[in-house]
């Protein structure tokens, strides 16, 4: 069952362009995640008076 998937090149690279999608998926949910945070951050920190 698996050599006669692996035998078939349009079933494996339409599974990685999937995987792919993903994958970049998540680091741009993580990316825009870390820049709202950062951003929460900078805005609602308590500034030092002198």
């Amino acid at each position: 069952m698996l050599y006669m998937m692996l035998t078939r090149m349009d079933t494996v690279q339409e599974s990685l362009w999937i995987m792919l999608q993903g994958m970049l998926g998540i680091f741009i949910f993580t990316g825009i995640f870390y820049l709202l945070i950062y951003s929460l951050e900078k805005i609602f920190t308590a500034r030092k008076k002198p």
